[in-house]
């Protein structure tokens, strides 16, 4: 029997709709039907009625860049002493031990705060990343991350299959993965139709390995075995990234820290989509991308929580209003849901049952917290004074 819900406010986030004040929401069999006023659909609707109060509704939330398989290093990673020292750090633990307790903890939290889908980056464990997402009941897709200098005689991308979500395979970085290896990963991707991630022009380190300037972090990875063969491109990250084609409309560029104008504007033109992680930034090397050049620029942008060993929790509102209390400028809450929702719904190929309430999408909504409205509440009132 169809079941409405009734809300003080909703974002559907569909493209140019108002938020609906006293909204209505129906849901036949875990399907939104209908979307409008309640004084125009609760004369009609014959079935129960939840009042969920006092509230925004939005769509469920999609957490458009994260690493689970880190959930176990929670509290444990240096905060505020820059990138070298952040990874000189985590490579003296146990990155890879899987603590399925704490990943299940992790998981609660991400759909205890409205994540609804994630876009996952595996670097060992792409199929046991699947599957807990899957057992979970989120939607996903798990990037089985490519590194190293070994293009894999068959696939990047494990075999699997789940009702829930995909796999996909992402380089991890121009800096720890050859470049052959990035093409073939990337090739492969778009082979299968599939989004592709990279971090991308992330922190200080990366511009002077891509300029061939002298680099601590450069000589820790070649103790490591890392770009013994490296040729310095003598361009910036986001200009290497385009040189080696990696960018398109299927790439998701994560971080996006130390870009330049032109280098927003490749990424632009090229219609990647942009995932900013704000806190991880702020968190590692007390760093900040550009954010307002982001937004006028026009490029898809998503927020990402990144892992639990630079981030203090998944929650995906906390990072939206990080965002929103620190951005300079006039941001719209439907510009800063769209984030959140609609954008990485889309790039993460689930736009047809998620990032929007409107019929035909999974009935699988969030509330926007009081402190979020309340922080746009308050930027016009001063505004306007």
């Amino acid at each position: 029997m169809p079941e409405l819900f009734r809300a003080a406010k909703a974002a559907t986030m569909i493209p140019d709709a108002p938020v609906i004040d006293d909204a209505a929401v129906i849901v036949s069999q875990g399907t939104v039907t209908e979307v409008g006023t309640f004084r125009r659909l609760s004369p009609t609707h014959s079935g129960p009625v939840t009042d969920l109060g006092d509230v925004m509704l939005a769509p469920g939330l999609v957490n458009a860049h994260s690493h689970l398989e880190l959930a176990h290093l929670r509290g444990l990673c240096p905060q505020g002493h820059g990138f070298m020292a952040w990874v000189e750090d985590l490579l003296t633990r146990p990155i890879f031990d899987l603590d399925p307790p704490l990943l299940d903890k992790a998981l609660d939290e991400l759909k205890r705060t409205g994540t609804v889908m994630v876009g996952d980056i595996a670097t060992r464990f792409a199929k046991e990343m699947a599957g807990a997402l899957e057992a979970s009941g989120l939607f996903f897709v798990v990037f089985a991350e490519a590194i190293g200098e070994t293009v894999p005689k068959t696939s990047f991308i494990p075999r699997a299959g789940h009702a829930r979500g995909v796999l996909s395979v992402a380089g991890h970085s121009l800096y720890t993965t050859h470049r052959d290896v990035l093409r073939a990963a990337k090739a492969e991707a778009r082979n299968c139709g599939l989004p592709f991630s990279l971090h991308l022009a992330e922190h200080d380190d990366e511009v002077a390995i891509m300029a061939g300037e002298p680099s601590a972090f450069l000589d820790l990875l070649r103790g490591r075995g890392r770009l013994l063969d490296f040729v310095p491109p003598g361009t910036g990250p986001v200009r290497h990234a385009a040189d080696l084609g990696l960018l398109d409309e299927t790439t998701l560029a994560v971080h996006c820290v130390k870009v330049t104008d032109r280098d927003i504007e490749t990424l632009r033109a090229s219609g990647a989509t942009v995932c900013l992680c704000p806190r991880s930034n702020h968190f590692i090397a007390s760093d900040r991308a550009p954010w307002e050049k982001w937004v006028a620029s026009g490029t898809p942008l998503c927020l990402g929580t990144d892992s639990l060993a630079s981030n203090h929790d998944l929650d995906l509102y906390a990072e939206a209003l990080y965002f929103a209390e620190r951005y300079e400028g006039e941001l719209r809450l439907t510009d800063l849901l769209a984030m959140i929702t609609r954008t990485p719904a889309r790039f993460l190929g689930a736009a047809d049952r998620l990032g929007t309430i409107e019929p035909g999408r999974t009935a699988v909504f969030s509330t926007v917290p009081k402190t979020v409205t309340d922080h746009f509440h308050q930027r016009r009132r001063h505004e306007s004074t």
